[in-house]
């Protein structure tokens, strides 16, 4: 099988799924991004996006930035993880110029120690909001906490690949392997399909 032609591949996996409640449908994202603003401006656009690994938190800033984008905020993106764990050299830049038609998305602020955190907080005190995905409520207030289960699992594999395939494992199966981690499931399946053919 053609990496193009298989179901799981990232590129066919990101526009096809974005973040889905794990209670509701998997296409559920623009509805789930909207609900979410009134309760964003009420936290002062000052919030954080929580869950374990694999369980939607990028996927729905990604899906938050447009659509802040098109109420009229500046989105700067600032990007953490464990290979890169330092904010930009430009940030200190970046950071002079925000003022209230900014947000800043930070996706992974669990990178940053303490003296970094209150330090990143300090230069984006002027940004009109600060939203940040970690993987622990505590940072700023949460906004949502990402949870997956393997019924939300079943239901992206089956749109992704509504005819199956005998030698994959069950959603199940996977969700447990990968401890609730839906983008690791995800990436076993694109390998089970890839030794299919």
């Amino acid at each position: 099988m053609k990496a193009r032609d298989n179901p799981f591949g990232a590129t066919r996996v990101l526009s096809a799924i974005r973040y889905a409640d794990p209670a509701g449908a998997v296409d559920a994202s623009v509805a789930g991004v909207l609900a979410l603003l009134p309760r964003l401006a009420a936290l002062g656009h000052r919030a954080a996006i929580v869950g374990p690994h694999g369980s939607g938190k990028t996927t729905l800033l990604e899906d938050l930035e447009p659509v802040l984008a098109q109420r009229g905020f500046r989105i700067t993106h600032v990007r953490l993880d464990t290979e890169d764990r330092r904010l930009p050299r430009d940030w200190r830049l970046t950071a002079g110029r925000l003022d209230a038609g900014d947000i800043v998305c930070l996706d992974g602020a669990e990178q940053l120690g303490p003296i970094a955190w209150r330090w990143f907080r300090w230069r984006a005190r002027r940004a009109g909001g600060v939203i940040v995905t970690a993987h622990r409520s505590g940072r700023l207030p949460t906004l949502i906490a990402c949870t997956t289960n393997a019924g939300l699992l079943d239901r992206i594999v089956r749109r992704l690949a509504p005819d199956g395939l005998a030698a994959a494992p069950t959603a199940a199966e996977l969700f447990a392997r990968h401890r609730g981690n839906v983008r690791n499931a995800l990436r076993e399946l694109y390998d089970v399909y890839a030794a299919s053919c």
